[in-house]
């Protein structure tokens, strides 16, 4: 009897093991995914495949603030500035039923088109580092186009000691109602230099973003203004070419480079001396603040038509500086 009686309590310790197994089973499971909330959004964010740092930093903070929003932010990389390919992929967000679409325009008039089919299906859309390509009625985030041509005009005067014959590279707006913001930039640079007598902007060329032109431009200022001594280049990823011609010519040292955004090639040149610095825009708060925008457009709240973000000037004196702000490999 006591052999049977010993069974049957092996027996309920089995059991009563069993049941505290299951039981912690379902209670402290960690391995298993935790259910998230359903994304109050879908949002879809154009951007570029290329090497530039600003594309990473854009998207970094575009996800920040989606995971602080619930909302789900996808990025598509087009390969290169095309107005064609923008459009492609906003045609396909429409299709796909998207919330909202960010996106940097490349020409106006087929940008226009594709934001009115956009707010025709009820999708919000906004532009981000536009100072070329308005489009009208369009939210836009990004830099200001006066503060960062008063920027260079200080790097200007600092890189020449306030004498100083300038050449201007600006991109191509592409239609005559946007030129106004290459001259909002220009108004900047020639406030800032306005207190200098002895420095002036000789030459103001434009840059056709979607050809590669840079490199005949500015052998042109070299060979056919040799007056020149100051470039400024406004668009970032011409800047090393502009600064790898006046390698070619020989020209380091007698003709001083400013230029725009943070290339590698860029940040290489500044420590290397090849050019004076540049401007670059707060990548991370602009991809913040798209998102947010983009959601308060999706909230029905009313956003402002210019959201400006900061911007920096970077040399070889604090160029450790950005290093450290932006995340790249200090020496």
């Amino acid at each position: 009897m006591k052999y049977i009686y010993a069974a049957l309590v092996l027996v309920v310790i089995l059991f009563v093991a069993m049941i505290g197994n299951l039981f912690g089973y379902f209670i402290d499971r960690t391995d298993e995914p935790v259910p998230q909330d359903e994304p109050l959004y879908h949002f879809v964010i154009i951007t570029r495949d290329n090497n530039d740092p600003f594309w990473t930093r854009f998207k970094n903070g575009a996800l920040k603030a989606g995971a602080e929003k619930n909302i789900f932010v996808e990025f598509v990389d087009i390969s290169h500035k095309d107005a064609a390919l923008t459009v492609n992929v906003i045609d396909r967000a429409i299709l796909s039923g998207v919330d909202g679409i960010a996106f940097q325009p490349y020409d106006v008039e087929q940008s226009l088109d594709a934001v009115r089919k956009a707010s025709d299906a009820g999708i919000a859309a906004i532009t981000f580092e536009n100072d070329v390509f308005y489009i009208p009625n369009v939210p836009t985030v990004g830099s200001n186009s006066y503060e960062i041509g008063f920027a260079a005009g200080e790097m200007a005067v600092a890189a020449s000691d306030g004498n100083a014959k300038i050449a201007v590279l600006v991109n191509d707006p592409g239609a005559d109602d946007s030129k106004q913001y290459n001259n909002i930039k220009l108004q900047g640079l020639l406030d800032a230099i306005s207190k200098y007598p002895r420095m002036s902007v000789e030459q103001l060329y434009t840059l056709d973003t979607r050809m590669f032109e840079v490199d005949k431009l500015t052998m042109t200022i070299l060979t056919e203004h040799p007056e020149i001594d100051l470039i400024i280049c406004n668009d970032g990823e011409n800047t090393p070419g502009v600064a790898q011609v006046v390698i070619d010519s020989g020209k380091v040292g007698k003709v001083n480079i400013i230029g725009y955004g943070a290339m590698p090639k860029t940040i290489e040149y500044i420590e290397d001396g090849v050019m004076y610095g540049t401007i670059t825009a707060d990548s991370y708060e602009i991809g913040y603040n798209t998102v947010i925008q983009l959601a308060e457009m999706c909230d029905g709240k009313q956003v402002n038509e210019f959201h400006n973000t900061n911007i920096y000037s970077f040399t070889s004196k604090n160029i450790k500086e950005y290093k450290v702000k932006f995340g790249t490999d200090a020496d």
